[in-house]
């Protein structure tokens, strides 16, 4: 990884006692690979699993990293929130364990796989196979089961202590135990002043007692304290734990206890709480404010009471929250109380309405994903951290056959979304599988069926691609749908080029243009201009190439999106390289780099840097064409995609001018330079030809070589008083691309405004 990754979280709450717990756990790790602590739900395993990390995490070079699988449920995708918690997405084969295996071999990494109980033999798989492909990886897990793994350890996770039975009830000792020590520090935040004296002790004992020192019942208690005494609170929890008995107080006995706590809690809610408690249970991985709006309101809650129950919740230890930074805030449910949550759903007869709408919101934000707009930025990042709810929708609708024209209408939607991000593997199977329940020649199969060769030939499986296009062109005739017509032939297009058959391939792209253009389908029309620039440069056909391409460019530019300019861009800069005209052709590769890191679009990124490396080397720059290879390969290995088949010669040929020139021991040292930045520094690296810099401490006298010429056509229309917006439709890049480009020139200059640049500018501009 080429650095120290963490994304442990940081503790919201203080960590209480655990001493010995603490020092068990630190001990086994040192001795074992495979740690697993089991305990009941409740009991504070992810806690104690979260100190241990931290405290152990500077004996791991490549540092500790939390996995959350609690809101999957479907055990082909665990690997997919490890891919993410390493911060890679996964665009891979659907060998994805195989794939993380290989990316984790050689690295001293501590993964804490969090909830692993729903999951036991996939999350075996995977400990069992990373254990024995990566033999500096350690694995700590928490389950209410072990996972049954050679070489695991099992720690079992105690409730807190307890004081024992005939033990006074002094402060001093009461406080010496955990459970106490916990319910003060709780209460307290809860009800400032609260504290354990001699007139409470008695109470504290007793509740303590009554909720068997579980670490979220008392927690659920002390909250409490804001509003009702310790003698209301443990007279409550009395009724509630009657039933129970007290001969046992096993693991049994503490979940039932843990269960009846959560229950009590409910009852305490007021009406609408307790029902936005059972909808919120709907969602998987979390949600925000909004999502919350749009499947939680009804009569029974107007969405202007959303944000206050939300804090309620918040505030009574119902919901955690996590500030985001600007960003809204990002909420969410143990999953212990999900499932209490959805319990609660279905005795309200509101589990199938409530799956609904939830279905319905992941629809709307799959429609802005698709809307192939100036919105693509926002709207991929937020369908990425939307990723666990799409999953859950799209498993609603294979139960659901009525949802199925929405779901591939959806699935539409999010075709160039995937085509960014992945999992293609994931997708496809999920597609695949979707389809099979659609009618055998219906329109959502075919829908389907199109974007999951999109997915396919991702992957280098033309000929698997050449038979889901087939398919669904058969269908889109039958049915006379010409959008699924257009699509699917632009699909088995790509699948004739793999094969050779450039012309045939030619006729299908013209085909799809033209049915295009006559139903007035923008989208499919952007990708027929962008596919057939692309083959008129592979076949030689330059003119034609900057023809379909600045058609393409023209559309791009009118919707404001980014996915397809950044390819447009790339097929136009390679075609005016061979027509002779370099400057501009690096030019347009450059921006071509900026649009793909926009949207974080991984697989194409691979293409661009592929593409300024091949003219970095045709024009002698051959240690930056190394570089540049190099980054490609970080891409690569940061996303697990392989190198694109179609593009293979072109990156050899490359390559070898590289190794004739300077060597194979120069080509190794740039390359490594390239593969050892970030992709972020590697994307700077490649559209400003340097590393990314801090800014400089002072104001410098600069001259009009230290900007790029890109920058100073920028600087020059800021001096216009064009607004970015402008200046990025009349360059034809995106606005983000703008605004990086004018950060980079304050930073390089010294300055720290457009007004101070347009007055630098002026005043080189005087004789």
């Amino acid at each position: 990884m080429g650095r120290r990754l963490s994304n442990l979280p940081a503790e919201v709450t203080s960590f209480v006692g655990r001493r010995q717990e603490l020092r068990e756990v630190k001990r086994l790790l040192s001795t074992t690979r495979l740690l697993t602590l089991t305990g009941s739900g409740g009991v504070g395993k992810t806690k104690l699993a979260l100190r241990a990390a931290a405290e152990m995490s500077r004996g791991f070079p490549d540092g500790a990293c939390l996995v959350l699988l609690d809101s999957v449920r479907d055990p082909l995708l665990v690997p997919q929130p490890v891919f993410g918690a390493l911060g890679v997405p996964d665009l891979s084969s659907g060998l994805s364990l195989s794939s993380l295996a290989d990316y984790l071999a050689g690295q001293r990494l501590l993964l804490v796989l969090d909830n692993c109980e729903h999951l036991l033999d996939a999350c075996a798989t995977l400990a069992g196979t990373l254990l024995a492909a990566c033999p500096d990886v350690h694995i700590l897990a928490t389950s209410r089961q072990a996972l049954g793994v050679a070489g695991e350890v099992r720690m079992v996770v105690p409730p807190m202590s307890l004081p024992a039975e005939g033990d006074g009830t002094s402060v001093q000792s009461l406080l010496g135990c955990d459970s106490a020590w916990l319910l003060s520090e709780r209460a307290a935040a809860a009800s400032p002043g609260f504290t354990v004296d001699a007139a409470n002790a008695g109470q504290v004992l007793l509740l303590c007692r009554k909720l068997d020192g579980i670490p979220l019942a008392l927690e659920l208690a002390a909250v409490r304290l804001a509003s009702l005494s310790l003698e209301q609170l443990n007279a409550g929890l009395a009724s509630e734990l009657s039933i129970l008995g007290t001969a046992n107080r096993g693991a049994e006995a503490r979940q039932q206890t843990l269960e009846a706590t959560i229950g009590w809690s409910y009852r305490l809610l007021d009406d609408q709480e307790r029902l936005l408690w059972a909808r919120l249970s709907a969602f998987a991985g979390g949600f925000q404010e909004d999502a919350a709006m749009q499947v939680c309101t009804d009569e029974r809650i107007p969405a202007g009471r959303i944000p206050g129950l939300l804090g309620a919740l918040v505030d009574k230890s119902i919901l955690k929250r996590q500030l985001q930074g600007g960003d809204p805030p990002r909420y969410w449910l143990l999953e212990t109380m999900r499932q209490y949550g959805l319990d609660r759903l279905n005795e309200v007869g509101e589990t199938d309405t409530t799956a609904k709408r939830h279905f319905d919101w992941i629809c709307g934000l799959a429609r802005q994903a698709g809307a192939w707009d100036g919105r693509q930025p926002e709207t991929f990042a937020r369908m990425a951290s939307e990723h666990d709810n799409l999953w859950a929708a799209l498993d609603f609708c294979s139960r659901q056959p009525d949802e199925l024209a929405a779901a591939a209408e959806a699935v539409q939607h999010l075709m160039a979304f995937w085509a960014c991000r992945g999992p293609f593997g994931d997708v496809r199977r999920r597609l695949t599988a979707l389809a099979e329940l659609a009618p055998e020649d219906s329109l959502p199969r075919a829908r389907l069926l199109w974007v999951a060769a999109v997915m396919t030939a991702s992957q280098n499986d033309y000929d698997a691609a050449a038979e889901l296009s087939a398919e669904s062109l058969r269908i889109g005739i039958e049915t006379k749908d010409v959008e699924v017509v257009a699509w699917s032939l632009l699909r088995s297009a790509m699948s004739c080029w793999a094969d050779g058959d450039l012309a045939g391939s030619t006729r299908q792209l013209e085909s799809a243009l033209s049915l295009a253009r006559l139903m007035r389908l923008e989208q499919a029309e952007l990708d027929s201009l962008n596919d057939l620039c692309a083959l008129c440069v592979a076949t030689g056909d330059l003119d034609r190439a900057v023809e379909f391409g600045e058609q393409g460019l023209a559309i791009s530019q009118h919707r404001g999106e980014l996915f397809m300019r950044g390819y447009l861009l790339t097929f136009l800069a390679q075609a005016s390289w061979l027509r002779g005209e370099k400057p501009r052709a690096e030019v347009l590769a450059r921006d071509a780099a900026a649009c793909k890191h926009a949207i974080d679009d991984r697989h194409g990124l691979n293409v661009v840097l592929g593409t300024l490396a091949w003219m970095g080397a045709e024009c002698g720059q051959l240690a930056r064409a190394a570089t540049l290879l190099g980054t490609a390969q970080r891409v690569r290995d940061e996303s697990s995609v392989a190198l694109i088949e179609l593009l293979r010669p072109q990156y050899e040929r490359t390559v070898a001018i590289i190794i004739r020139a300077i060597g194979q021991k120069a080509f190794d040292a740039a390359f490594a330079r390239g593969r050892a930045m970030t992709i972020g520094e590697g994307v700077a690296f490649a559209t400003e030809d340097q590393q990314a810099a801090k800014p400089p401490p002072a104001v410098k006298a600069a001259s009009d070589t230290e900007l790029t010429r890109r920058q100073l056509e920028i600087a020059r229309l800021i001096a216009e008083d064009l607004t970015n917006r402008q200046i990025a439709d009349r360059l034809f890049l995106s606005e983000r691309t703008v605004e990086t480009h004018i950060t980079n020139m304050l930073n390089k200059l010294g300055l720290n405004s457009r007004i101070q640049l347009s007055r630098w500018l002026a005043e080189r501009a005087d004789p």
